[in-house]
């Protein structure tokens, strides 16, 4: 029999600020809700040097959980936009780690699980969409002085269009169903839910489960690596929405590095993660400009009312805005390219994972 990991989640009065990880036996105990509300960023893997690839997923779990229910009182209590931010992106980490440890822990309630995440968070997207519009998209090109009563009203509409999405988001984040997912996937771990179901093959899964997590990682991160390559082949000819798969796929090999980096030298990973990070968030803006361009489309639909800028002057602001972007991404893509082929020759580190 392996090891026993104890893992909670726990209410307590403690700061935001983790405690230094613990040992490799020791009771995991994060706080459930910080004693100050604010947007927490996802904590640094703690999965241990000797564990297993099935201990390892646990705890991976367990962090991804800690993640989402730790940013929900910055979202429902202060309607803060990097809460916003923060509860979507643990969203996207856990869905990430349901996946990445391999077929044989991907059961049919974990699947399930895996699909409840996604329609939450798809519930909440247009409240960040419209903040990054607005805060990002909206306010560099509003700057224009030739249409200022169309950026006027372009400003009111959207405005009221976030404070609607921010009132159904909070009714996502704040109510019952939120809370019913987290109260399973806790019940998932605890049970260790994918041991029960492995019942159907029981010597494929066991052998898996009881590998060694630092000889998993090195092959899920090679395959993620594949994947990111396969996307990007023809980089100078892809289309918006092969961009778009593109982003998915480096966003993937991020969490997946993250999950795993106790068991990458430290250096290495470092500098893979700047570079990663740094064609991420080019290709984010790029989906950013995609994204403003339906916003226009939703914000220009509605007739002017009488009093207030013109139609006329509303598309033109929608324009300005549109274009101003349009062309600053196709400056950005040229980036894009430069940093793929240095992304593209990174050094394998994950091939010899080394201990720290």
């Amino acid at each position: 029999m392996s090891r026993q990991f104890h893992l909670k989640l726990i209410d307590a009065p403690q700061p935001a600020a983790p405690a230094a990880a613990p040992t490799a036996h020791a009771d995991r105990a994060m706080p459930l809700h910080p004693a100050h509300p604010g947007p927490q960023k996802a904590m640094p893997s703690i999965v241990p040097q000797g564990a297993t690839a099935e201990e390892a997923f646990r705890i991976t779990l367990t962090q991804c959980r800690w993640h989402i229910a730790a940013n929900i009182p910055a979202v429902v209590e202060q309607r803060d936009i990097e809460g916003m931010h923060q509860l979507r992106v643990a969203f996207r980490r856990l869905r990430v780690a349901f996946a990445a440890f391999g077929p044989e822990f991907r059961t049919p309630s974990l699947e399930a699980l895996r699909e409840r995440a996604r329609h939450l968070a798809s519930r909440m997207s247009e409240a960040r969409d419209l903040d990054v519009f607005i805060g990002e998209l909206l306010e560099p090109a509003s700057r224009c002085e030739d249409s200022q009563g169309g950026f006027v009203e372009l400003r009111t509409r959207a405005e009221a269009a976030r404070k609607s999405a921010w009132d159904r988001a909070l009714a996502v984040a704040g109510g019952p169903a939120l809370s019913e997912f987290l109260e399973d996937l806790g019940n998932a771990i605890d049970h260790r839910q994918w041991l029960e179901e492995a019942v159907a093959h029981p010597e494929q899964k066991q052998t898996v489960f009881q590998e060694p997590a630092r000889d998993l990682a090195a092959r899920v991160m090679a395959r993620r690596f594949r994947h990111v390559k396969a996307r990007a082949r023809g980089l100078n000819r892809l289309s918006v929405p092969e961009r778009h798969q593109l982003r998915i796929a480096l966003k993937k090999l991020r969490y997946t590095s993250e999950f795993f980096a106790p068991f990458f030298a430290e250096e290495k990973f470092r500098k893979f993660q700047r570079r990663l990070s740094r064609m991420q968030d080019i290709l984010g803006a790029l989906n950013d400009v995609a994204v403003a361009r339906s916003t226009l489309d939703r914000l220009t639909a509605v007739p002017a009312a009488e009093g207030v800028a013109t139609d006329s002057s509303i598309a033109f602001a929608a324009g300005i805005v549109y274009g101003w972007h349009l062309e600053r991404a196709a400056h950005m893509w040229e980036e894009a390219k430069a940093r793929w082929k240095k992304l593209a020759r990174n050094e394998r580190f994950w091939e010899t994972a080394t201990a720290q």
